[in-house]
Formats: structure tokens, C-alpha cells, sequence
């Protein structure tokens, strides 16, 4: 079986965090079915090299001439590839944003790919814009079916909706033409339907449980408490609640750390109100961490806590049960099918009282949740040979029918 990916984002130079999850997940299936070849398209999507914006006319000109279009290959694993073409793009507005130019790159990228490992069998694309508008055409021309993997959030994207709503006709039309398309949660899937998206499966995230584990030597600091979050630090992810919640529980515990992981434009009115509530000195901020540095902080800490407004699933919630964890979630879509009884608690959105109240819990009870149990929980629902089966099937499934 030979599967091209086409992903909205990929780790690059200038954002190596951004897309992490679509490469440990494809390194990771790769990695349980050999037999598999898997080819991932790069395009320049978060280089800013090749992202000429609006009113940077100079700089984009700039851009153009000392600009490398030279492509190239990386090698991940003897059967997974990522295939670099890089294409300059820019807003839709004008020419598509060059959406033709992209889709060849993507056409060559394949051709190479097939050089490579013979002919694809399936497309597979990481979320509706852009990807799955560039494998929609790609699979057209070269009439091979592709899936769709959506797991944005919010999703839909405001730009994407009408006056009513709903979907505009150009960026529904990937889902239509897919062979399926992939949510990550029930929640996800049930959103797709509103927008009229019925050939949908449900197939949720999943984390490499070679790689996120407990800590082969315990080295959680047994005198004092350690929350760790981590996220993209903006409004939508709560952080600014956390503080507030951490507030009142510092009122009653005094040993208690929060170790804050994560860059974001809200990031510095955050810091800002842990001085301004006097508790600046129970903050860390770590900023933007590799994920060496990620699971450090996992498997050191004694439970994760993230105050989301919305998540399409949560994935960092399952980094954290799958090294033995506790978490503290809040209802906001996806988390709800991830937290139970044995690995965590969730709350109600923008209430840091409630989510104090939970912390508290966490902190009294901790010897209720067992590492190993929060661990074997996460194997039986959110692991590698949990989840990669499925999407084997599903693959076999599309090549069947095609």
C-alpha cells in the first residue's frame, strides 16, 4: 500500500512545532505497518520564505529573488519520505493564492513519490483548507481517492462560513468529493454534520506510546505540586483562567507550582496578571518547548491542566494520560470523550471557581489516580495499536471501492 499525505502544515524552520502532530502520527503508523510506504508533500506552507503577505511588497520582492525553489527529499524512515517542493503563496484573493502553482508542486512531489515506491493507492489530506482543496485536485487529475482528516478548532473557520453560517460552496467542496472524511471526536463529527458533511467516520487522534510514557525513574518532586499546561498561548485556551484558578487555590496551598508551556500573543497578559494577583512566583513560563522538553514536563509533573474554549479532541490531554497523568479539562467539545473517572476531571468553560474547586480535588486526592491505570486507560483507547488498525482499514477500504 503505498498512502501520499498532504498536510496543512508541516514542522519547518520557522514554526518546528507547528504540524508535529500529522508527522509523529504518520512516523508512528509507518513505524506498525512496514509494509506500508508513505510519501509526506511539502510545499513551503510554514516557510515564511515563500509566503508573500499583502502590504510586504518590498519584502516579498525581496523574497522572490533570493528565494530557493530547489527541491528536495528528507528521509524519516526507510518507508516514509517528505517530499519539499517549495511554491511562493499568498491570499486567496488574487489568483487563488496561487492554489495552481501549489497543486503542481504537489502533482511533481507525488510523481516522485511514485518514483520512489510505485503507484499511490490513496490521498490522504490533514484538514479542508488548504490541503484538502489542493488533494482534491490532485486526485482528480491523476484519479486516485483521498480522505480528509479534520480536526481544527473551532471548525469551521469564520472566513469559511456565509451570513448563515454554513459552509461557502468552495471550501465544502473537498468533503464532498472525498472518499470520507476523518473526525477526530464525536463531538468533530457531529459539528461536520451540521454543516452537512455526512460521509464522515469517526477515527480519533493518537499519540506513539513508544515515545510518551511515564518516566522510567520517578522524579516527580513529592513535597510540592506541579500543574503543567501547555498550549498555544491565546485567549481561546484559557491560560488567563488558570491563573485566576490558581489564585484561590493559593490561598488555601501555598506548595503548589504551575509550569506554563507554550508562545502566543496572549502570553505577556498572562505573566502580567500573576503579578498583578501576587502569585507570579508560583509561575514558570517556559515558552515554546521541543518535544523532548514536552515530555520532561509530562512525566514530571502531577497532573495537566488546560482551560480550552473549544477543542475539536485535545491532544495534549492524551499526551498526558498516555505518561500516566491526571488531567483537568474543560467541556469545550472533544475532551469530553476523552476524560472519565479514572484519568481526570472536567469543568464548566470560563469558570475558574469550578476549576480551582478541581485542582483542589487533584491535589487532596492524588492518590486516586493511579499512573498505571490512567496509562492502561490511554493504551485502550488513544494508542498506536488502538487506533493505526482502524485507519489501515479505512485505507483498504477506499482502495476497494475506488
Amino acid at each position: 500500500m503505498n498512502v501520499f499525505v498532504i498536510p496543512s502544515w508541516f514542522p519547518s524552520k520557522d514554526h518546528p512545532v507547528s504540524g508535529t502532530m500529522i508527522k509523529e502520527q504518520t512516523e508512528a503508523f509507518c513505524q506498525y505497518y512496514p509494509s506500508v510506504n508513505v510519501g509526506i508533500s511539502v510545499w513551503g506552507q510554514q516557510d515564511e520564505d515563500f509566503l508573500l503577505w499583502t502590504k510586504h511588497h518590498i519584502k516579498n520582492l525581496w523574497k522572490v529573488i533570493k528565494a530557493n525553489t530547489t527541491p528536495y527529499q528528507t528521509s524519516l524512515l526507510s518507508n516514509l519520505k517528505v517530499y519539499h517542493r517549495p511554491t511562493f503563496t499568498w491570499t486567496r484573493k488574487i489568483l487563488k493564492g496561487n492554489l495552481k502553482g501549489v497543486v503542481k508542486s504537489n502533482i511533481e512531489n507525488l510523481k516522485n513519490f511514485e518514483a520512489d515506491f510505485g503507484p499511490v493507492d490513496v490521498i490522504h489530506a490533514h484538514v479542508g483548507f488548504p490541503a484538502g482543496l489542493i488533494a482534491m485536485e490532485v486526485a482528480e487529475k491523476r484519479n486516485i481517492p483521498f480522505c480528509l482528516s479534520e480536526r481544527m478548532g473551532p471548525f469551521p473557520w469564520p472566513h469559511t462560513l456565509n451570513k448563515e453560517g454554513k459552509l461557502l460552496a468552495y471550501y465544502k467542496q473537498p468533503y464532498i468529493k472525498s472518499a470520507v472524511n476523518i473526525a477526530v471526536s464525536p463531538f468533530q463529527q457531529e459539528v461536520m454534520y451540521k454543516q452537512g458533511i455526512m460521509n464522515t467516520v469517526m477515527i480519533p487522534n493518537f499519540v506513539n506510546e513508544n515515545i510518551f510514557a511515564p518516566a522510567s525513574v520517578a522524579n516527580v518532586n513529592t513535597d510540592a505540586f506541579t500543574f503543567f499546561s501547555l498550549s498555544y498561548v491565546a485567549p481561546n485556551k484559557g491560560t488567563d483562567l488558570v491563573v485566576f484558578a490558581a489564585k484561590e487555590l493559593l490561598l488555601k496551598y501555598k506548595n503548589i507550582n504551575f509550569r506554563i508551556g507554550g508562545d502566543g500573543p496572549f502570553l505577556d497578559h498572562c505573566k502580567e496578571l500573576t503579578f498583578s494577583l501576587g502569585i507570579a512566583e508560583n509561575f514558570t513560563w517556559l515558552g515554546e518547548l521541543d518535544r523532548k522538553a514536552a515530555i520532561q514536563e509530562f512525566q514530571s509533573c502531577n497532573a495537566f491542566v488546560l482551560a480550552s474554549q473549544y477543542e475539536s479532541m485535545g491532544i495534549v490531554y492524551v499526551e498526558a494520560i498516555a505518561c500516566g497523568k491526571p488531567i483537568i479539562a474543560t467541556r469545550c467539545g472533544g475532551p469530553e470523550t476523552t476524560v472519565n473517572s479514572i484519568n481526570g476531571l472536567l469543568v464548566e468553560k470560563d469558570n475558574p471557581v469550578e476549576l480551582s474547586k478541581a485542582m483542589e480535588y487533584i491535589v487532596v486526592n492524588r492518590e486516586k489516580y493511579s499512573s498505571s491505570n490512567i496509562r492502561e486507560d490511554y493504551l485502550r483507547h488513544f494508542s498506536i495499536q488502538a487506533i493505526a488498525p482502524k485507519l489501515y482499514d479505512l485505507y483498504k477500504e477506499i482502495i476497494q471501492n475506488h
